[in-house]
């Protein structure tokens, strides 16, 4: 009987030196991260560095964003499955508050001639790594690239009505503060689990952890990301038509679309060019055919020339 409570004893020391030792373990991840206000990503060479995961991806070695030539990340994949990749590497983990990180800038190109790709942004602690303190969110804004072209995305991090908790439990400041990983893939809202199905050929290059939404041209200079900018829907949610608001920098005509959860196609539009300023659209909530769709969650996208970007809504009864 004494053996038996003499092995209990022990096997509770070892569970606690366990617990002690994961435990350091999670705080040396947190403490000891490496994410750096003003890093930059520009996947140099044929690296592809800490990026794993999702669909298949590689460095081509040369073009990129500014036409710098040093190579880029590139998502692919010709039939259709998930498309997207994340990264775990130190430069992203630890607490992006504290490090003054408050804008992710990305350069985003569709270099195949698909529908619309868009790109969503994903942040906190993955269930993989540490399925009790999960806690991550995704952007509902979706990045949609110009195609042949190179333009830049800004995340937003002060605004977090724009991201969704896919994953685990905790406030989105408590993400921010304890950042393993981030991602980027093609995902529409309700934003399920398991990845929309899709095919493309996306590239990724320098991505800054910044404090500004300025963005940084290569050799210094300053200036404005030009994809289409879209406001959100209102009212959301909606019984009756719903007012599409978008910018429009750079002129060119507008293209729009909305579609279903699923990423299935309900309704199409083209605005033609107009010049740059604002405008606005109204969905009498009708598909192609004129059939009044059912309720449910959807997204409008909106580009031009130089990309745009896309943004969830709700139809009611």
């Amino acid at each position: 009987m004494l053996e038996g409570h003499s092995c209990l004893r022990a096997a509770h020391s070892r569970l606690g030196l366990a617990v002690t030792f994961a435990l350091t373990l999670f705080w040396t991840a947190s403490a000891g991260a490496a994410a750096t206000l003003g890093f930059v990503e520009d996947w140099p060479g044929i690296s592809t560095t800490s990026w794993s995961g999702g669909s298949l991806f590689d460095n081509p070695g040369t073009g990129g964003f500014g036409g710098v030539g040093d190579g880029f990340l590139r998502l692919t994949n010709s039939f259709a499955t998930h498309l997207g990749s994340s990264s775990a590497g130190p430069e992203y983990t630890g607490n992006w508050q504290a490090a003054g990180i408050s804008h992710v800038i990305l350069s985003l190109s569709n270099l195949a001639t698909n529908d619309p790709i868009e790109i969503h942004f994903g942040i906190g602690r993955d269930i993989h790594s540490f399925p009790v303190t999960a806690n991550f969110w995704q952007c509902n804004i979706g990045f949609i690239p110009p195609v042949g072209a190179w333009k830049q995305f800004d995340v937003d991090l002060t605004l977090p009505g724009n991201f969704t908790q896919t994953i685990g439990t905790g406030t989105f400041a408590n993400a921010l503060q304890n950042v393993l990983k981030i991602n980027l893939r093609h995902d529409l809202a309700p934003f399920l689990q398991t990845p929309d199905f899709v095919t493309g050929d996306v590239g990724i290059d320098h991505l800054m952890l910044v404090s500004s939404a300025l963005a940084v041209e290569p050799g210094g200079s300053v200036t404005a990301r030009r994809p289409v900018q879209l406001a959100p829907p209102a009212p959301n949610p909606s019984r009756g038509p719903v007012a599409i608001t978008l910018e429009s920098f750079e002129g060119g005509p507008v293209h729009l679309q909305i579609v279903d959860a699923g990423g299935r196609l309900v309704r199409q539009a083209e605005l033609p060019d107009a010049g740059a300023g604002r405008r606005t659209w109204s969905w009498d909530g009708a598909d192609d055919r004129g059939r009044r769709v059912a309720p449910g969650y959807y997204r409008v996208r909106a580009w031009g020339p130089s990309g745009g970007t896309s943004r969830p809504f709700i139809r009611v009864r």
